[in-house]
């Protein structure tokens, strides 16, 4: 039976309140049950038994009481206090069936299910709550306030306390859970943020930030300096930036964490990159390339030489990028050579190379270098500047492929930032073989996304037809989807992240375009009318009528 056939058989809920309900959710994107409740058609108790009855989940005893001895020794494995947050409650634990108890007022919190598991290794067993009741059950457990003993520090003139504080068990505790959390929600970064009375934590998950905690503002410190601790930096040092990094794992998860400190008015910033070693797959066929440019990048790194550019600002995907072509060219026939700053992932047979600017060793002195050592495939990290881009270029001219990166906003503009950085166009014209230019964009939700119509306005104004009529071949049956939001994507309506492409062979007739043209506006226009030529939102509003992302998405990002 039906969810919404149990609440008009059983609770007697009326068709014109749940088709009011199902308008106010397009718009709120909270569960149809939770609606109905806040309309007052339905009780909380009402919902809690008609979820139990769909679910074939129990209701929690009225009875029952938490023993103080769990509750001491759950407190070391979880941090109830988020749990409670999410509507969720250990309750009890079954050691030799390695069951865990957990009672919830939302039976589709996947995402926090998931951390329980991996933080106790017990499978968990449910029970529905209502939240009054949760409420009520909450309160006997007593939260440890470890922030008294250290409101009374000054930090600027006490570093040997702060390191103690840095080493006591709730810190180490609540920084164990936090990074347990951003595995469990799929973040990619933790910024960790100091204001004058408090402190903030975000995660970025899919490219976007999200509050999760505000914290007291000492405590906030006492956090920070168990990072810096963590990653060999100078816990005394806080007028300055550091960098530094350490690993850790999580459940069967092996983290690489990157950090990065600033110095702020109220104190410092954090910011933890999470370098999951076990989950990016370098491949091609996954970086979410239509047909004819999944051909093109093929045919572009089969070239025996010259220099193949991607672009983008930061964040949008490009070493990944680079890294699926280096393993889709790394054999046992060719010597493969990169030059990073940062290396964020090792690659299995590729000699990658660390810049290290403070010992001298800058991008193109390492590039001068490498030439020597007889390689067939160089990836320079990034071109910053003319030295770097005239040794790279010579390279290219030299037998080489060259694999790179540049900051513009599209494919076009990589030739003119060249020229800017004061590159011959001849030297352009005889190194360069393709530009590739991308961006991330979020996939909807596969749990609750559904199809929706787009207006005729938006349509016309971002020429979606258009689009749809020139490559219908890519697209095939126009479905535009939208994610309502659920637990399994933290009630965004997005879950994953795609890229979008915009690329060109450089070939004769573009280069002789360039010559003529001399302007980037003039040449991008012949780009565009290029039969096979998309640019970036034109590449977004094609995965936008393949239900694969929004309108809203693609204008976010180009």
């Amino acid at each position: 039976m039906s969810f919404e056939a149990i609440l008009k058989e059983k609770f007697h809920i009326k068709e014109e309140d749940l088709r009011r309900a199902y308008l106010l959710q397009r718009e709120s994107s909270l569960p149809i049950g939770q609606i109905l409740v806040s309309l007052g058609v339905l009780s909380e108790e009402q919902l809690i038994e008609a979820l139990s009855i769909y679910l074939g989940i129990p209701i929690l005893e009225d009875n029952l009481e938490i023993e103080e001895a769990f509750k001491n020794s759950i407190n070391e494995k979880l941090n109830i206090k988020f749990l409670i947050e999410k509507k969720c409650i250990p309750i009890k634990v079954e050691p030799e069936k390695k069951a865990i108890y957990v009672a919830t007022a939302d039976p589709f919190n996947y995402e926090v299910f998931n951390y329980i598991t991996n933080a106790t290794g017990f499978k968990i067993k449910l029970f529905l709550i209502t939240e009054e009741r949760l409420k009520a059950l909450s309160k006997s457990f007593v939260f440890e306030d470890f922030t008294e003993e250290i409101k009374s520090l000054e930090i600027e003139e006490d570093v040997e306390k702060l390191t103690e504080l840095a080493l006591e068990a709730p810190v180490i505790r609540y920084l164990n859970n936090l990074i347990m959390k951003a595995v469990d929600l799929r973040a990619t970064d933790i910024h960790v943020e100091s204001y004058k009375n408090k402190g903030r934590v975000r995660f970025r998950i899919d490219g976007i930030l999200h509050d999760m905690e505000f914290l007291d503002k000492n405590f906030t410190r006492a956090i920070i300096s168990r990072i810096k601790l963590l990653s060999n930096l100078n816990i005394a040092e806080r007028r300055l930036p550091q960098d530094g990094k350490f690993s850790t794992r999580v459940s069967s998860v092996v983290l690489d964490i990157r950090v990065s400190t600033i110095p702020m008015v109220h104190g410092e910033g954090v910011v933890m990159r999470l370098l999951y070693r076990e989950r990016l797959s370098f491949d091609i066929k996954t970086l979410g390339m239509e047909k004819d440019h999944n051909d093109l990048v093929l045919r572009l790194i089969s070239y025996p030489y010259g220099m193949v550019l991607v672009t983008g600002p930061t964040g949008s995907g490009k070493t990944t990028t680079l890294y699926s072509m280096l393993t889709f060219l790394n054999d046992n026939e060719r010597k493969i050579i990169t030059i990073e700053d940062p290396v964020e992932y090792q690659l299995e047979g590729i000699n990658q190379i660390q810049v290290k600017p403070e010992i001298g060793l800058s991008f193109a002195n390492a590039l001068r270098s490498i030439l020597r050592h007889d390689p067939d495939i160089i990836m320079v990290g990034e071109i910053r500047d003319r030295e770097t881009a005239e040794i790279a270029i010579h390279a290219a001219l030299t037998g080489h492929l060259v694999l790179s990166t540049l900051h513009t906003n599209d494919a076009p503009s990589s030739l003119f930032r060249l020229i800017e950085m004061g590159i011959e166009e001849y030297l352009i014209n005889a190194s360069i073989i393709g530009v590739i230019a991308q961006r991330i964009v979020r996939r909807n939700c596969p749990y609750c996304s559904e199809e929706v119509s787009l207006e005729k306005e938006v349509k016309e104004a971002y020429k979606l037809n258009e689009v749809e009529e020139k490559w219908k071949e890519l697209i095939g049956e126009p479905k535009i989807l939208k994610g309502r939001g659920c637990s399994q994507c933290v009630n965004t309506g997005y879950k994953g992240r795609i890229a979008i492409f915009e690329m060109f062979e450089y070939d004769d007739t573009l280069k002789e375009a360039f010559l003529k043209l001399k302007s980037l506006e003039v040449f991008r226009d012949y780009l565009k009318k290029k039969r096979n030529h998309r640019t970036l939102r034109e590449d977004g509003f094609v995965k936008v009528l393949k239900g694969i992302t929004t309108v809203s998405e693609v204008l976010r990002v180009c």
